[in-house]
């Protein structure tokens, strides 16, 4: 009998020092995993999206293509808002007012009317008119075909990969396709557009001077979720569109905000009126299930983060860690109360045409494999001039257009040996303006200088070595028979230098 009650207490103690030693960890699996709050939506597809961390809080089949119909007309008022003045005038062709399909949508504009900007944009959000969208179309961009060229390149800068526009209206066609998920990109950029917000205020809207209502004729917001007489009014609603047709079925674009948060809600392939009461859903779950928090201490390492853009070659080694920044507070979206325990982060180097200038790449914060924050990293731009001998007895001068302070260095050149071509700085910068994009600067760079991506690469490499075995720059230059270079400050950016040859780097979230 001792000896079995020995035996117990040994194995008493043997299981408190196992959960003395493994407790912890079983516990902290336990409190990481979070509980993602779900929704059963009639749509067939929808997003909810933070608009301010870009956090997809909840999706159902939100990377399928659907067709929008008139939520469309969001993306045309964000192009015709960057290209056009609200006070320019619109005048209304045959082809404008009666290229629409019968019975369509319309605020009783006839040919030969001439109004605003302004004008037809509230016949376009308000009333969903498709003469409004075909006007602003031709007055924009010439015809309509143009415009919707225009149209998928502002789908492409905001990060839209499934989504096609073949005309301003949403009228159907084949073509004419997006995805949930690309319909909230698209809403986020509207909620950063003071001039859509402004508009979408107009509960009502008078259009004068047209031939069919000299004395003019009213228009009304057709979203009843921003009218307070609706049944479907939601006080946090703050702007939206709504959209039908057979093909379609009721889709529905909405903008939300609570205290400080701002949402972004999409259903596609809804049914009436189910198409408001998913929406409520949605912004139910989203204001009621969810939170921002702000990024906790030690998670965004900043000399980590240097390392890892020094590795990719973003930037080279005279970056300090201090160089490197993000604009405002960095919050992350979760499950309300949930820890931040286990969150990591990845950057991303595909930046997308309405990145910040000095943006270098994008850091992705994801927990349990979702991205519950994204932000973009920004440094100074500097100096780099590279010169090594290029394969095929073709030597090669990279040069990268630099800003440092208040100063613009404008004089650099890129010289083409044997090639017999120069591009000044000039051009370089020119060409930055025209595209932000790394991967897009990287390919051009690399096609002036001949060079394939991997000569380019062990170039790079080659440099580093000697650096590596303590060569003088200078010395190599004489060397080489390279013009001698003096630098002041050196700071250098990877920006347009042999750090952006470095593609991306890790998935997307």
């Amino acid at each position: 009998m001792r000896i079995r009650r020995i035996g117990k207490r040994i194995a008493a103690l043997l299981f408190c020092l196992l959960l003395e030693l493994w407790g912890p960890c079983f516990l902290l699996s336990s409190y990481a995993e979070l509980s993602w709050p779900s929704a059963d939506l009639t749509a067939v597809s929808a997003a909810l999206m933070d608009a301010d961390t870009g956090a997809v809080l909840f999706e159902k089949n939100g990377e399928q293509r659907m067709y929008p119909a008139s939520i469309t007309k969001v993306m045309t008022a964000l192009v015709v808002l960057k290209h056009a003045n609200l006070e320019d005038q619109v005048s209304f062709s045959h082809d404008a007012v009666y290229n629409v399909d019968y019975g369509s949508s319309n605020a009783q504009i006839d040919e030969g009317d001439v109004l605003t900007v302004s004008d037809c944009l509230h016949a376009l959000l308000l009333k969903s008119a498709n003469e409004a969208a075909n006007a602003l179309a031709e007055h924009v961009a010439g015809s309509r075909e143009k415009f919707a060229e225009m149209m998928n390149e502002e789908a492409a800068a905001l990060g839209c990969s499934g989504t096609h526009f073949s005309n301003p209206s949403g009228l159907f066609s084949e073509d004419h396709y997006t995805t949930a998920h690309d319909m909230a990109l698209i809403g986020q950029a509207a909620f950063r557009d003071k001039r859509f917000l402004d508009i979408e205020k107009e509960k009502s809207y008078t259009l004068k001077g047209c031939r069919r209502n000299p004395e003019g004729i009213t228009i009304y917001m057709e979203h009843k979720m921003l009218l307070q007489n609706s049944p479907y009014y939601d006080e946090r609603v703050v702007a939206g569109k709504t959209g039908f047709t057979k093909d379609a079925g009721n889709t529905l674009l909405t903008l939300a905000q609570s205290g400080k948060r701002r949402l972004i809600a999409v259903v596609l392939g809804d049914k009436t009126p189910y198409h408001y009461s998913d929406t409520r859903a949605l912004f139910d779950l989203g204001f009621g299930q969810t939170e921002n928090q702000p990024l906790a201490e030690g998670i965004f390492d900043r000399s980590a983060v240097r390392e890892k853009l020094l590795k990719d070659t973003i930037v080279d080694e005279n970056c300090r860690d201090s160089d490197l920044h993000i604009e405002g507070e960095q919050l992350v979206s979760l499950p309300g109360g949930a820890s931040q325990e286990g969150m990591s982060w990845q950057l991303q180097y595909n930046m997308p045409k309405n990145a910040p200038e000095k943006a270098v790449a994008r850091i992705q914060y994801v927990l349990e494999q979702h991205l519950v924050g994204e932000y973009f990293i920004e440094k100074e731009p500097s100096i780099r001039l590279l010169f090594e001998n290029a394969p095929s007895s073709t030597k090669a001068a990279v040069a990268v257009v630099t800003i440092s302070g208040f100063s613009v260095l404008i004089g650099a050149l890129v010289l083409l040996f044997g090639g017999g071509a120069a591009v000044t700085a000039k051009g370089i910068h020119d060409d930055r303006k025209l595209s932000k994009r790394m991967k897009e600067r990287r390919r051009q760079r690399l096609s002036e200088l001949k060079l394939s991506e991997e000569e380019f690469r062990n170039l790079v490499a080659r440099r580093k070595e000697e650096k590596r075995r303590g060569e003088g720059s200078s010395a190599r230059r004489a060397e080489e028979g390279a013009p001698g270079i003096s630098f002041g400050e050196k700071k250098s950016f990877g920006g347009e230098s042999a750090g952006k040859a470095g593609g991306e780097a890790d998935e997307s979230g």
